[in-house]
């Protein structure tokens, strides 16, 4: 089974389904965890869970920015 850390909260296998909305609102459809990674990483985005209960459950691909410590 392809379980393992570095998953978004609430999905604890690659071969899950979610559905994924695209950082604009977009919505591309049901997809399973590794496509939907690696599509966030090719934007240099992560994963963020915003339905876990729905079913499948909903993540967004969204731009993580740190803030700047002056």
């Amino acid at each position: 089974m392809n379980r393992g850390a570095g998953l978004p909260g609430g999905l604890a296998n690659l071969n899950d389904t979610v559905r994924v909305i695209d950082r604009d609102g977009t919505d591309l459809g049901v997809m399973i965890v590794a496509k939907t990674q690696k599509l966030a990483s090719e934007q240099g985005a992560e994963l963020f869970v915003t339905e876990h209960t729905a079913k499948p459950p909903v993540v967004r691909i969204v731009i993580v920015r740190k803030a700047r410590m002056e």
